[in-house]
């Protein structure tokens, strides 16, 4: 069974392909550009919308349905031993992660050291686990879907939050690319699960933006990180204070 989120992301590509902006869209639908936005970042669609989105790209809905079935037979997530493999190799790594924002390979042997035959390698390696077709002339065609995401708590995740934890807030965070905000103070549960949902929006808003930004060349781009926390949690500092039948 096909689901609703996988629709909704064969329509974002149908979107994209066919060169209509969500102003566009908005003025098709009658809505305000911003709950357009917020319709695609919530994955908050009726069915009568869809259709009528497929109707504004002349879309047989049957059409859409073969689309997303499509994109799901690509690959959404390596396996551990593979994941494993690429955080054993950081370079092999590295150019997963690159191949995925949509690097050219001219890109890549620009900005990093990359012997040719070392390139072939990595390359080869990443058609043998799936994540690429590797074609004729170190041509590459990308098999990962739109959906792929690395494993939860997995090798690669544990790589990227053991790095976070070290380097990214080694920063004073006044450059005009970055923006730190820290905020504390007690919350109900039902404010904590508000939060909550606003993060999830903001990191879907956050992917609709890399979607969007892939037709553009890697130098006309930032790599940019987006951290979000929200936990039960008073430092250390306060906490020593505490009556020890008051801590939770």
């Amino acid at each position: 069974m096909i689901r609703t989120t996988e629709m909704i992301q064969a329509l974002k590509k149908q979107l994209k392909q066919a060169g209509v902006t969500y102003a566009q869209l908005a003025t098709g639908l009658e809505m305000s550009e911003a709950n357009v936005k917020r319709m695609f970042s919530q994955g908050n669609m009726t069915l009568q919308r869809m259709e009528k989105i497929c109707d504004l790209l002349q879309l047989d809905f049957l059409q859409l349905a073969q689309f997303a079935n499509k994109q799901r037979s690509q690959v959404t997530e390596l396996k551990l031993e593979q994941e494993e493999e690429l955080v054993a190799n950081k370079k092999l790594l590295l150019l997963a992660q690159l191949l995925l924002s949509r690097w050219t390979l001219e890109e890549v042997q620009e900005v990093y050291e990359f012997e040719e035959h070392e390139l072939t390698q990595l390359l080869a390696k990443l058609d043998r686990i799936r994540f690429i077709e590797l074609l004729p002339g170190n041509r590459v065609k990308l098999l990962v879907s739109s959906f792929f995401k690395w494993q939860p708590n997995g090798p690669v995740q544990r790589f990227f939050e053991q790095n976070i934890q070290v380097e990214f807030f080694r920063s004073r965070f006044n450059d005009e690319t970055e923006k730190l905000i820290f905020i504390s103070g007690m919350l109900s549960r039902g404010s904590n699960r508000k939060i909550q949902d606003k993060m999830t929006e903001i990191a879907s808003e956050f992917e609709r933006c890399l979607q969007e930004d892939m037709i553009y060349p890697a130098k006309e781009k930032d790599g940019c990180s987006l951290v979000m926390g929200i936990r039960s949690w008073e430092i250390k500092a306060f906490d020593d204070f505490r009556r020890k039948n008051t801590r939770k």
